[in-house]
């Protein structure tokens, strides 16, 4: 027998060389015969961990590892080599073989607290956010001064969307470790969701200062950046990303979103056609390309978009799924060529979806029953700030007799500005819910013993309905904003009038009762300032000229065939088509050629924002 081949140093040899050459089963297979050979040769072990990592066999790993504890040999640092093992796991992105070798090591060394963090950042990497909080929070009350499990259970409190819990235990992660970058990342991202974005912004930019090389923290930048509408610092920012590590995908859907919210619909478009292939498997990549396609007037497409968003399995107790399915309700709307009944059928699947499991929360109510106290009136909506339904909203308000009802803002407005300002002199009660978690505002309105709960807004973006659908107040109802009903079947009234509700079978397509007003369900108050008036036009040009303000979803083929006719039967009219959608000039020029399908000449047409 050659005594060479087989001693260390040559089987060592053998097993670093099929490594070099990628030929990490073979390798495995040696290592195997290396450490029968020689079970307490720390270089062999060290050697054979990876290859078992690579090959998916970490417990394999692990098992040598307790070998060498039971021959007696001492582990430097006590479980060091088994920390060793779950750091490389780690940092080759296995987080369901680091689950699996964490379970494996807790059910043989319970004492060792530091494991169940392991196990906890696995859980969290594969999405089981549940039983992730669980774990962090024993390993929490065990481990209370280490700032890696702090920091971890906030990054789990924050995925349960329990951000304002979660900021206190990052804030001290933070200050047992400075430096702790990932710390900064998880707080910037709890103050995120919790709207205070531009402390956000300084503390992701303070964990970009401790690591500047981390894709991720300039991609939760450019979403914070996205939020307070600066969106080519945004763009700015993803792109760094993909500077950084352009195989990351996930950047792409805020990458789209943040060129859509900047009106480059064409090149947000472009962007999300290019990466399809890459982003397929990603639902936030189709939710995003269905808002770009929306706002592009592609309303089929859109809609397939979404439909595509809502088929991965994701839970229904985060705000993703109720997201993407009321931007399909509302893009569904406007379907020029879609049935009320089968819109309808749709408004009832999300009720099943999102609506029917908020009844767990519902319980009675101890009002006091005194016919001479005021009835107390919620409204909840983002539309506190200058914003259209001021129009109709703030007349109502003004005209309220405070003498019969006490009145409750619940209010998440995107920014507070003048408007908001004479909002708040309207109510009794202002109560700012940006940083509300649903339970939160569940409880509140609970504990703030409303009547009437009014929703003013619909399936419109930063809805609540998720919290109506828990039924808080007694009597509940939709007016004003959203123009259709929510679907749910927690909200008992849809406020309307004759005139829109007009029509056999209109119950039928509503989820609400419908309480029909005898005369108008809004009133309108006009701006005060006024246009100077000046000679019309037509006096002048020699022609007329019509104009529609409309976004361009609004603008089916059926509204562009009779708006050609219109401008084909009167001879050099034109039309003026502005709004906020048509900023971008390939969008401009995509609904100038609808209409030139009919005849229409370019020079009539005057579309832009």
């Amino acid at each position: 027998m050659n005594k060479k081949a087989n001693s260390v140093g040559e089987m060592l040899k053998n097993v670093r060389s099929a490594k070099a050459e990628g030929d990490y089963e073979r390798a495995y297979l040696l290592g195997e015969r290396l450490l029968n050979t020689y079970p307490l040769n720390a270089d062999a072990m060290q050697e054979h961990s990876e290859s078992c990592l690579r090959t998916g066999r970490a417990i394999r790993a692990l098992e040598w590892i307790c070998q060498r504890r039971q021959s007696g040999v001492r582990l430097a640092a006590g479980n060091r080599e088994f920390y060793v093992i779950l750091e490389q796991l780690l940092s080759i992105r296995r987080f369901t073989d680091m689950e699996q070798a964490a379970r494996w090591l807790i059910e043989r060394f319970p004492k060792d607290d530091n494991l169940l963090n392991y196990l906890g950042i696995a859980l969290l990497e594969t999405g089981q956010f549940t039983e992730a909080h669980e774990v962090m929070e024993l390993a929490v009350q065990r481990l209370p001064d280490n700032p890696s499990v702090l920091s971890n259970y906030g990054y789990a409190l924050v995925s349960l969307e329990k951000c304002e819990a979660a900021i206190p235990h990052l804030r001290r992660a933070i200050a047992l470790a400075p430096k702790l970058f990932v710390a900064y990342n998880n707080l910037g991202n709890a103050l995120r969701w919790t709207g205070r974005y531009d402390e956000a912004i300084s503390i992701y930019l303070t964990a970009i200062g401790i690591a500047p090389d981390q894709p991720y923290v300039y991609n939760n930048l450019g979403l914070a950046y996205t939020a307070t509408r600066a969106y080519e610092q945004a763009i700015a920012a993803y792109r760094k990303v993909l500077e950084l590590q352009p195989d990351l995908v996930q950047v792409y859907p805020n990458y789209i979103d943040a060129l859509r919210q900047a009106r480059r619909n064409k090149e947000a478009i472009s962007l999300a056609m290019d990466v399809m292939d890459r982003c397929a498997e990603i639902p936030e990549y189709w939710a995003a390309f269905g808002d770009v396609l929306r706002e592009s007037a592609h309303v089929d497409q859109a809609i397939e978009a979404y439909i595509k968003a809502l088929s991965f399995n994701r839970s229904d107790t985060q705000s993703f799924n109720r997201k993407v399915y009321s931007n399909l309700l509302f893009c569904m709307n406007y379907h020029a060529d879609l049935s009320a009944e089968l819109i309808y059928q749709t408004y009832k699947e999300f009720d099943q979806r999102f609506g029917e499991p908020g009844k767990r929360y519902w319980r009675a109510f101890n009002h006091q029953k005194d016919p001479n106290r005021r009835l107390k009136i919620g409204y909840v909506t983002p539309s506190f700030y200058n914003q259209v339904c001021k129009y109709f909203l703030i007349p109502l308000l003004d005209w309220h007799d405070h003498t019969q009802f006490e009145l409750y803002a619940y209010a998440n407005p995107p920014s507070e500005d003048e408007t908001t300002a004479y909002y708040k002199t309207r109510f009794e009660h202002w109560v700012d819910i940006r940083s509300m978690t649903d339970d939160q505002l569940e409880q509140r309105i609970r504990d703030d013993q409303i009547d009437i709960l009014i929703d003013v807004a619909g399936h419109t973006n930063e809805n609540k309905l998720a919290v109506f659908a828990r039924k808080p107040a007694p009597v509940s109802a939709h007016w004003l904003e959203y123009g259709y009903t929510t679907g749910l079947s927690a909200i008992d009234y849809y406020i309307t009038d004759q005139a829109c509700a007009a029509g056999e079978g209109t119950q039928q397509v509503f989820s609400e009762n419908l309480w029909v007003l005898d005369g108008p369900a809004y009133v309108y108050r006009p701006d005060t300032r006024t246009a100077d008036l000046t000679p019309l036009p037509a006096l002048s040009n020699g022609y007329i000229t019509f104009g529609s303000l409309s976004r361009s979803i609004r603008i089916n083929h059926k509204v562009v065939k009779v708006w050609a006719a219109i401008l084909d039967a009167i001879p050099n009219s034109r039309l003026i088509i502005n709004s906020g959608d048509f900023e971008d000039a390939g969008v401009q020029e995509e609904m100038a050629g609808r209409f030139m399908k009919y005849g229409i000449e370019r020079e009539r047409l005057l579309i832009s924002f």
